[in-house]
């Protein structure tokens, strides 16, 4: 882990605490605003069992031996690594909100592959790798229907998926799968194997499980797309139907009809700016107090303007 917060951290300004809830996933409107505004959206989640006494004994030790450092508000950053190559165990595939978990990505990958390679082998009589019922359920319906009557196609596509990924990523994903008479090498064996530390490896499986997943996904023809529900939204329900209704009506009158605070409004519309596909800016019909006439809502304008132009300016990034 110490490497990995360090090239994580490289030019970034984030509360330590608030970091760790990034990293476990805890949903609060200023875990997001921080993540968001760090370019820390796609790691969300992506340590959701992280020991916090772990993570803090790391952050010390880092910052005793001056890795990383504190500014003089309190905020943790490291040195900028920029036009430095990341690492070949860096994940570059997870997407956080947007991406179910990957450790259910992974334990539907790993049964799916073992029901296959022993039915393929013909040896029925197994014990699941995965205890979760669950999954079991849903990865024998995937069966069912992608592979059961013919399973030379999914065989087929996932090698093609597989292979669309680095080497160093084909070899995690594929060592660390279970099938007939084949047993899966273990973190620490795959650690030894590139040099790296048991946990950059997990990191390395889990972003083959995610680049799989996307890949998948992207392909409706691909029998793997089956396998997986959809990507979630990152917008919740709630924001969403708040949003529905300021097209046509003022903030006030959303929070009369929702039942809701006023402050909770604007909370969705800065998760919507933030997380959602459209580019928000404040809007005559919301009704808000004159700029200068509520110091709460100044300054739920200056995080909207500047969530617009963090988005526009990653747009253009793209273009």
């Amino acid at each position: 882990m110490p490497t990995f917060l360090q090239w994580l951290l490289a030019g970034r300004h984030v509360r330590p605490v608030t970091l760790y809830h990034i990293l476990r996933g805890k949903r609060t409107f200023s875990n997001l605003y921080a993540a968001f505004s760090n370019d820390l959206l796609p790691f969300w989640g992506l340590l959701p069992h992280l020991a916090r006494p772990a993570y803090e004994r790391v952050v010390d030790r880092l910052v005793r031996a001056s890795a990383l450092t504190f500014t003089a508000d309190g905020m943790l950053t490291a040195p900028s690594r920029a036009g430095q190559a990341l690492p070949a165990w860096w994940p570059t595939h997870v997407a956080g909100l947007v991406m179910p978990s990957y450790r259910e990505l992974g334990d539907d990958l790993t049964l799916a592959v073992q029901l296959l390679s022993q039915l393929h082998h013909g040896a029925p009589h197994f014990a699941p790798v995965t205890p979760h019922l669950l999954i079991q359920v849903r990865v024998k319906a995937w069966y069912r229907q992608a592979a059961a009557a013919d399973d030379a196609p999914a065989i087929a596509a996932l090698t093609a998926l597989v292979s669309r990924l680095s080497p160093s990523a084909a070899t995690v994903l594929t060592n660390r799968l279970v099938g007939a008479d084949v047993d899966a090498a273990s973190w620490d064996t795959l650690a030894a194997h590139f040099g790296w530390t048991p946990f950059q490896v997990q990191l390395a499986w889990a972003d083959a499980v995610a680049a799989v997943y996307q890949y998948a996904m992207a392909d409706p023809e691909s029998p793997w797309a089956s396998l997986w529900p959809p990507a979630p939204t990152a917008v919740t329900a709630s924001a969403q139907e708040t949003m529905r209704l300021l097209q046509h009506q003022s903030v006030a009158a959303t929070a009369a009809q929702r039942r809701l605070a006023e402050s909770t409004i604007r909370e969705h519309v800065l998760e919507a700016a933030m997380l959602g596909s459209d580019l928000v800016t404040v809007r005559p019909g919301w009704q808000l107090p004159e700029p200068g006439s509520d110091h709460v809502v100044d300054f739920f304008r200056d995080r909207l303007t500047a969530i617009a132009a963090q988005r526009q300016k990653g747009r253009r990034g793209r273009d």
